[in-house]
């Protein structure tokens, strides 16, 4: 009868600890780039985002996210996934998760000619990104695309993933990146959503509404990391010159570099891993 008891608590002993190790969270063993998609009520539409997860990965701790516009891009992979795990391996920065929204490249409209006489034609990403529509060239049902991309973006992608990962994150573990248009939309964001992010990495910035927003003197706006090439068009030097007289004026922190270069990919690639090196370096 004793050996029968005994070998019902070793069992016993061995079930529960079998489901003390189930009840673990799961480590990730590599890295994972990936993309997922949610369905935008704001947009009433699926839309994609890539999603970068540390070596190591853990759902009971916390990371700093980078936000992304343009994660649509081909090349996103080959670039966001190497140079993440390099710096995280070689602990030049923190453990840290990468989303990419994908853009939308669909043709919207095509009203307005080209300096040749071509049809112009434009995707939803423009009307997207920039808020730039106008009643007498753009089709009606465009107005709003603007404003709820902001609010998919903010009001949507934002919670769903911090949701689905169980972040639980503050205003400074947010961190945003654009380029061009997607670096516009970025700004726009930066001015009507200050709360939401904390630093912003905007490259070679179209759009924005830069100089006609209301920039407030009693708003924490986020930090910004501002970079633009000296072989492109001059506004964009106007912009960031503009912004840093309102960044000087509210006394908030602004970093703004003038390249060597103008549109450019490649210096963009090298310009984010110098800054998110610094931004999010290991302690």
């Amino acid at each position: 009868m004793k050996l029968k008891n005994q070998l019902f608590f070793i069992g016993l002993i061995g079930i529960l600890a079998m489901s003390c190790q189930s009840n673990k969270t799961k480590q990730l063993e590599k890295s994972e780039f990936y993309t997922d998609s949610i369905f935008s009520e704001n947009l009433a539409e699926y839309r994609k985002y890539n999603v970068y997860l540390p070596k190591g990965f853990d759902t009971a701790k916390q990371y700093p996210i980078i936000y992304a516009t343009d994660g649509s891009k081909s090349t996103e992979k080959n670039f966001y996934k190497l140079v993440l795990d390099s710096l995280i391996e070689n602990k030049i920065i923190k453990p840290t998760i990468y989303i990419g929204s994908h853009s939308n490249s669909k043709i919207a409209d095509s009203s307005g000619t080209l300096g040749n006489g071509d049809t112009m034609y434009l995707a939803y990403r423009y009307f997207e990104y920039l808020n730039q529509y106008y009643a007498d060239t753009h089709n009606p049902e465009l107005a709003n695309r603007f404003k709820n991309h902001m609010k998919y973006f903010n009001d949507e992608l934002i919670p769903s993933v911090e949701n689905k990962f169980n972040q639980k994150l503050t205003k400074e573990d947010r961190y945003f990146y654009g380029v061009s248009n997607g670096a516009g939309f970025g700004l726009s964001l930066l001015n009507n959503h200050p709360n939401t992010i904390g630093t912003y990495l905007c490259f070679s910035t179209f759009g924005g509404d830069i100089q006609t927003n209301t920039w407030k003197s009693n708003v924490d706006y986020p930090k910004l990391y501002m970079e633009y090439g000296s072989e492109e068009p001059f506004f964009l030097k106007e912009d960031a010159l503009f912004l840093k007289s309102k960044y000087d004026e509210l006394n908030l922190f602004a970093k703004f570099n003038e390249y060597n270069g103008g549109h450019d990919y490649k210096i963009w690639n090298e310009k984010f891993t110098e800054i998110i090196s610094k931004v999010l370096a290991t302690e």
